[in-house]
């Protein structure tokens, strides 16, 4: 599952992201000829995160937690060409629709239980998510089951709280899960939807008493905790009654590392085993330092973007907001300040996406010093010829400062940085009208699931969440829901591409960069991979005897 952790710009660090969004694999698992196999400890470097329970983890960090803890009934998997899919775990038997996508049959296989002995049953599922879906419980992952995914019969008043049960969802005896939609779906899109965020089972006890569950999640995955976690991480252990395919390490120590340089040098010495996370002065020298221990791949379902507010007068004029785009040179930043860890984006969806990876954006994402200038000047130029970009505090601000840079040498606008002291301050600057004219918002989106709409969706609807810039077009409405009520995978690919289309001829926004898959890993283990969506297989890493 791939998850949303949004930082500001295109520069952001985190380059292990994703939450959500499993299996572009990258770097080698041989380690200096030691032999590995099953049994021992091994690290693992995270960030602090929101929140542990399934329902309520939005972000890569938990998730990877709970990858360890919980067995879903999907995970993300390449076919054969290279994009990725929804593929069934060994808890899940069968997915079926007895009526052409309006009524969803998933069959669970039985045998699975949670830690504390609870049988894993239909009705797990349904308790599960319900409780979700209630926004009397705050749980973020409730839209799964909204209009904006699942959209399941009934979920409207369980999100008022005047239900406690979704209509559509029901338990069909003890391995059938039935569930109803508002309108028929595709086969493919409902399991992406049910796939990522997945909203994991959860035992009664996580009903009865949520903030002591908080500390101390029942799963019912190959690896449990044996305590609450802490301000410094947690440590779980090998689950003996998992009836699943058990884990190599005996186990696993999440460490919360808030300074990515203390990172490095842990790993550097040993005493860290994997990260997601490298700082960026690492990148420039960790190929020769690490050599195949350090992981970069292509393929993940991350784009970083920058956008023009609509209410704003200073981008009112298309070809000015043509003319930026095209003013800063996106090959050579990556080349020079990301070390060949992220390509110059042209569309909204890379190629590990179905549908992704064409050239939808054109020359209009190409640079061209001479162009951008001529684009300007013939719109009669930037109103107040000045411009910012905004960045937060915590931030590095090199590559903010190359961009300002290329944009006031290659157009003669002035440019500058306006620094949010955090994210909290810049939506509160965002949705109270108080950023300045000017400011390019720059920002990053890590996919749920592999699938175009959820790459647009939520930045671009005219009611998404996270549509910072105000875009509004019916028309790129109109596509997006067309393709997610299409019944037929070629057609839904068909629309969300128009839908992208629309959006990059209206051009209030462009795609800058695609991320790689980047992490590293210590002489202690092998057989480490970092997929598509950013959450490794700890299940498989093995460690070094």
């Amino acid at each position: 599952m791939s998850l949303r952790n949004r930082g500001l710009a295109a520069g952001a660090l985190a380059l292990g992201m994703a939450l959500t969004v499993s299996a572009c694999s990258g770097g080698s698992s041989s380690s200096g000829g030691s032999s590995a196999g099953a049994g021992g400890s091994f690290s693992f470097a995270i960030q602090k995160f929101q929140a542990l329970t399934p329902s309520n983890c939005y972000d890569l960090y938990c998730s990877q937690v709970n990858k360890a803890l919980f067995l879903g009934l999907f995970v993300f998997e390449p076919d054969a060409s290279g994009a990725l899919a929804p593929v069934a775990t060994e808890l899940t038997k069968s997915v079926s629709t007895p009526d052409d996508g309006k009524t969803w049959k998933i069959e669970i296989n039985p045998g699975f239980t949670f830690t504390n002995g609870e049988k894993i049953t239909a009705q797990t599922f349904v308790d599960t998510w319900n409780y979700s879906a209630n926004g009397d419980n705050g749980q973020q992952l409730g839209f799964v089951f909204g209009p904006s995914q699942l959209n399941v019969v009934g979920f409207a008043e369980v999100e008022s709280g005047k239900s406690k049960e979704m209509k559509g969802l029901k338990a069909d005896g003890d391995t059938v899960i039935s569930v109803e939609l508002e309108k028929p779906m595709s086969q493919a899109l409902f399991s992406n939807f049910v796939a990522g965020p997945q909203v994991l089972p959860m035992p009664k006890v996580a009903f009865e008493d949520p903030d002591k569950y908080e500390k101390q999640p029942i799963g019912n995955g190959p690896y449990k905790m044996t305590e609450p976690y802490s301000n410094q991480g947690l440590t779980v252990t090998k689950n003996p009654d998992f009836a699943g395919t058990p884990g190599n390490a005996d186990s696993i120590d999440f460490k919360i590392y808030a300074d990515d340089s203390a990172l490095w040098a842990d790993l550097q010495a040993n005493e860290l085993d994997v990260t997601t996370s490298l700082p960026q002065q690492a990148l420039a020298t960790a190929p020769q330092v690490l050599g195949d221990r350090f992981i970069n791949e292509p393929g993940g379902l991350q784009y970083a973007f920058y956008g023009f507010r609509t209410d704003d007068p200073t981008f009112k004029n298309k070809d000015v907001r043509i003319g930026i785009a095209k003013s800063v040179n996106w090959d050579e930043i990556n080349s020079k300040l990301y070390f060949d860890t992220r390509q110059r984006a042209t569309s909204f969806a890379p190629g590990s996406i179905p549908g992704g990876g064409t050239d939808l954006c054109g020359d209009k994402c190409v640079f061209d010093a001479a162009k951008a200038k001529e684009l300007i000047d013939g719109a009669g130029g930037v109103p107040g010829n000045k411009v910012s970009i905004s960045k937060l505090a915590s931030e590095e601000d090199d590559v903010v400062k190359a961009v300002c840079n290329q944009i006031q040498s290659n157009t003669g606008v002035e440019c500058g940085i306006e620094v949010f002291k955090d994210f909290g301050e810049y939506l509160d600057a965002l949705s109270s009208g108080k950023a300045p004219n000017g400011m390019l918002i720059s920002s990053a989106w890590i996919a749920d699931n592999p699938t175009i709409q959820n790459m647009v969706t939520a930045l671009f609807a005219s009611d998404g969440p996270y549509n910072d810039i105000g875009y509004d077009n019916p028309e790129f409405d109109r596509l997006l829901s067309e393709g997610t009520t299409s019944t037929n995978d070629q057609e839904q690919i068909a629309k969300w591409v128009e839908a992208e289309q629309v959006l990059l001829d209206d051009f209030y926004a462009w795609p800058v960069q695609f991320l790689n898959q980047v992490g590293a890993y210590s002489t202690n283990v092998s057989n480490v991979t970092v997929p598509a969506d950013g959450l490794i297989d700890v299940a498989a890493i093995t460690v070094n005897s």
